[in-house]
């Protein structure tokens, strides 16, 4: 059992970085990224997060959950190894969306957690890099690490691996420069009454990128769901803009220091100066 657990796993952590650097050399080699504010600060920050993650999800957080189920709940391990995929992915995926909603939503509404997650909404372009862009200990919150213990300990690993799969697939999707969603609709317009219903319950670049912008046609209060949109709707944070947005990050990103971002509440930096306007009689 301990050799199919690990089989899923690596499957797992093969397509989802796999489908990552996908859609990065598309970003790279499509001359998006060259156009960014910032493009080594993102890079870098992606990679701390590419390294964090896993760290944090696996050695940590998987190493400590899974001693305590062991010691604990003995007589629980593979418990759950019955239940049929489909249904263990149904019940880990509702549950993981739900928890990362109220958990992101609170990091917006909370002041001291949203020093935690402050990290995501600095990145001032919007690309796939975002995905790991984050303070180190914000990954502690996160529900996918706690629920991956859980699975892996109780058997439900398959229907876990599914239901990452789902989410990661539409972090990618809606976190992506390119606003494929706009496209297809003003491509084929005989298409918008199933995007009108799609978009509804359905997170898409339109409204994510919404939380990620500001000025117009942002949202950066609400729009917090992964996948199912319809959360926001029933919590009354929804907002669909069917626009493109211009800005991007927050008004103090340039101000910004990289080790607070990284590390805060360790690390804890004050503002950097604002930049100097340029005078334009100069030249």
């Amino acid at each position: 059992m301990e050799n199919n657990v690990a089989d899923v796993q690596a499957q797992l952590g093969t397509v989802v970085f796999s489908v990552f650097f996908i859609i990065y050399a598309l970003e790279f080699f499509g001359g998006r990224i060259k156009t960014f504010k910032r493009p080594g600060r993102d890079a870098l920050f992606s990679v701390a997060g590419l390294i964090g993650q896993p760290i944090v999800s696996g050695s940590i957080l998987g190493g400590v959950i899974g001693y305590g189920f062991a010691t604990l709940l003995p007589s629980k391990s593979m418990s759950l190894a019955d239940t049929p995929v489909w249904l263990a992915f149904l019940c880990l995926f509702v549950t993981k969306e739900f928890l990362h909603y109220w958990i992101h939503r609170a990091a917006h509404e909370w002041r001291w957690l949203w020093k935690l997650h402050r990290t995501h909404h600095s990145g001032q372009d919007m690309s796939v890099g975002l995905m790991y862009r984050y303070n180190f200990f914000w990954m502690f919150l996160l529900p996918q690490p706690w629920l991956g213990a859980f699975s892996m300990y109780t058997g439900l690993y398959e229907g876990y691996a599914l239901a990452v799969l789902a989410s990661y697939l539409t972090n990618v999707l809606t976190h992506t420069s390119y606003r494929w969603d706009l496209y297809l609709r003003a491509k084929l317009p005989f298409t918008e009454p199933a995007w009108q219903v799609l978009e509804r319950y359905i997170t898409l670049p339109d409204t994510h990128h919404a939380h990620h912008a500001y000025g117009k046609g942002a949202h950066p209060n609400g729009n917090y769901a992964v996948t199912l949109f319809v959360f926001d709707r029933w919590f009354g944070t929804a907002k669909i803009p069917n626009r493109r947005q211009q800005q991007f990050g927050l008004p103090i990103s340039p101000r910004l220091h990289w080790a607070e971002e990284l590390f805060w509440p360790l690390v804890k930096k004050p503002l950097l100066p604002k930049p100097a306007k340029a005078n334009p009689t100069e030249g």
